[in-house]
């Protein structure tokens, strides 16, 4: 599976997804929790049966559709996204430096000398955790929340 369309047959909202995007939709809906690198085809069978369960991002509609592959991969081209920030590295970064790893804004601050902010996922479900301020008196502290829907208890 290099990249599958997903399709929102309410609003006609679209788009493609490679195999990471997948696998971090598969675990907002509790799959592959345990699986740090599922197989390819295991995250294939996953997506086709949990279809009806994936919901649009514009509309929330549950319920998307697998769109048509048009079978021409030579025009295109599957993005590479930043090892940190996990943006889209972009393309004129890429035609100069075409193994690069990490997006501008991330290698600046690498470069600088800086540690970039290491982004934290739920054990459970694979959403990003937060560091929150507790309001309980005296002393400050910061407890982790999951930002999944619905949220774990960490």
């Amino acid at each position: 599976m290099v990249a599958v369309q997903l399709k929102c047959p309410d609003c006609a909202w679209q788009t493609t997804c490679g195999l990471e995007q997948v696998v971090l939709r598969l675990r907002t809906l509790g799959l592959l929790r345990r699986a740090t690198h599922p197989p390819e085809e295991m995250v294939h069978e996953l997506l086709r049966a949990n279809l009806p369960r994936l919901a649009c991002d514009q509309c929330g509609h549950a319920g998307l559709l697998l769109g048509e592959d048009s079978g021409d991969d030579a025009d295109w081209q599957q993005a590479i996204v930043c090892e940190v920030c996990r943006k889209p590295i972009s393309p004129e970064r890429l035609e100069v430096l075409p193994n690069s790893i990490r997006c501008v804004g991330c290698q600046d601050v690498a470069d600088r000398g800086e540690e970039p902010e290491e982004l934290e996922f739920c054990e459970r479900c694979g959403a990003l955790v937060e560091l929150r301020v507790s309001h309980a008196g005296g002393l400050t502290r910061y407890k982790r929340f999951c930002t999944g829907d619905p949220p774990c208890r960490l």
